[in-house]
């Protein structure tokens, strides 16, 4: 169960995929926790299991050991309709893929608010026309995913993301491959919905650049999944490497290691 204060808690996660005759292990026994008012970010290459560990801190997969929580209730305990139920109204889940649907983007931003009918369908399209606003993007309220630039995708992503007030946005890497500029404003954006709305942020990312807004940051490193504390005050880091049994290392301010980390 979470400790006190945390969001988000993965306790002792593993995850395999069968490619051909091998057995591919991606995740070996993880533990991550996520903070309200907390951004927490996951840096790596592709195919190092980013991708996988978010959905499943998002309870869109379900992993072949260990524990997610969300507050206190277990994701991998719920069943698939209640984790669809929470996906859609305490969880964000927040991608720049193709959407598969021929919609308005200020319909799809308002999906989530429809679906269960909670709201009726005008009151829905007002507050995703306020969440388009409030992102910037109320320009892509008439057009179609096929219309937008990369980068309305990423703020309609945004938009859609929040118009649920969720608790947790898991956000999968959806700030890399732009400039400094651009990845400044969503690194803005993200503290801003962490600032409004009180809720937490995990977030994936390819290079420490996109990463500088998160509180904390995990890194793949081919070593294992290493946690690396915000070094800006110049107090030692902790560095944990969770596939080698959860043991800890401290480096020195700055990046310079112990012997042993």
């Amino acid at each position: 169960m979470t400790h006190v204060g945390e969001l988000l808690s993965l306790s002792g996660v593993c995850k395999s995929y069968q490619r051909g005759d091998r057995c591919v292990r991606v995740l070996t026994d993880v533990d991550l926790a996520v903070r309200a008012k907390e951004i927490v970010a996951v840096v790596g290459s592709r195919d190092e299991g980013k991708t996988t560990l978010l959905q499943i801190a998002a309870g869109l997969q379900k992993p072949d050991r260990g524990e997610v929580w969300l507050g206190d209730v277990e994701l991998t305990a719920c069943s698939d309709e209640e984790r669809v139920e929470l996906l859609g109204h305490e969880i964000a889940w927040v991608h720049r893929e193709g959407t598969g649907l021929d919609f308005k983007m200020l319909e799809y931003v308002a999906l989530p608010l429809t679906m269960g009918r909670r709201h009726g369908k005008r009151q829905a399209q007002r507050l995703a026309m306020e969440a388009l606003e409030r992102v910037g993007a109320q320009e892509c309220a008439g057009l179609r995913w096929g219309g937008l630039s990369n980068w309305e995708r990423v703020l309609v992503g945004f938009a859609r993301g929040i118009v649920r007030k969720p608790r947790l946005m898991v956000v999968d890497d959806v700030i890399d491959g732009f400039g400094m500029s651009k990845t400044r404003e969503a690194g803005e954006l993200m503290l801003s919905f962490v600032g409004d709305l009180g809720c937490g942020v995990l977030m994936s990312a390819s290079d420490l650049e996109a990463a500088l807004i998160a509180d904390r940051v995990l890194c793949f490193d081919g070593l294992g999944l290493k946690a690396m504390s915000n070094e800006a005050d110049g107090a030692d880091a902790e560095v944990i490497d969770l596939h080698d049994g959860g043991r800890q290392h401290r480096r020195g301010p700055r990046g310079a290691r112990s012997q042993g980390a």
